[in-house]
């Protein structure tokens, strides 16, 4: 499998917007895309203001977090992040959300958000379905051969249903909803930025490693770094290639509409 790693220039640069959650969620192997193509203006959500003014960005990446869409209550900048993508989508602005992100883009465009029957966590196995296969983004466009089935990382314990109009491009074993499409929108529920140092950052909060201990015990949990690693040479070029097809193909080209 050779995957395209070659860089796509735009002919300006394109304005986005990516919302962090936390500061150990940032978008890893997403990053040398989104930097190299966009000029990026970082929003921390949970200390600064969801009130921003669009009408300068041309596309949004909302990143992970280990807080989930029904912890509103609790924590108010969830439902003004909600109010800000239903902002972006009534524009017609494209978003790419990862992992909670793909959470909050579902609910946002009227999908459900609920605990699923078994956390996912670990390195697993993601599938292309054919609607996935011949997509612009994720199809053979960006990766030759396109592998139809991916290992990557997963750390979820919430899982969403589609939103309306919404089609279904991957799914594991556990989690039907890896990855859907929405217009030009996508919600990628795992975790494919993420290799062994990042894995090893977020284990290295206690509640986060507590987490994961409970449900795959702690001799597994130590190997969850070296997992990441191992898939990294496969998992870290394909992020690049998709996020710089969605910032050309996607956004570039349409970024005239909104």
């Amino acid at each position: 499998m050779s995957i395209r790693t070659e860089r796509v220039e735009a002919p300006e640069r394109l304005r986005v917007l990516e919302i962090r959650h936390a500061e150990s969620e940032p978008p890893g192997a997403y990053g040398p895309a989104l930097y190299d193509t966009a000029e990026t203006t970082t929003l921390r959500i949970w200390r600064e203001s969801a009130s921003v003014d669009l009408t300068d960005v041309d596309a949004i990446v909302v990143l992970g977090g280990a807080m989930g869409v029904g912890d509103a209550d609790r924590i108010p900048w969830i439902s003004d992040e909600l109010d800000l993508l239903r902002r972006a989508r009534d524009r017609g602005m494209p978003i790419w959300g990862v992992c909670l992100g793909a959470q909050m883009l579902a609910a946002a465009f009227g999908g459900e958000v609920y605990t699923g029957d078994v956390p996912e966590l670990g390195v697993h196995r993601v599938i292309l379905n054919d609607a996935g296969m011949s997509d612009p983004v994720w199809g053979g466009a960006v990766i030759e051969p396109t592998p139809r089935e991916i290992d990557t990382v997963q750390w979820h314990f919430d899982t969403v249903t589609l939103p309306p109009g919404a089609t279904l491009l991957a799914s594991s074993e556990s989690c039907v909803t890896q990855l859907f499409r929405v217009d030009n929108c996508y919600g990628v529920q795992f975790h494919l930025e993420a290799g062994g140092r990042l894995v090893g950052d977020w284990l290295s909060h206690p509640e986060s490693r507590s987490s994961v201990a409970e449900v795959l015990g702690e001799p597994a949990t130590d190997r969850f770094p070296a997992a990441a690693a191992a898939i990294e040479s496969v998992t870290a070029p394909m992020a690049d290639a998709v996020m710089r097809r969605w910032l050309h193909e996607v956004v570039g080209n349409g970024r005239s509409r909104w």
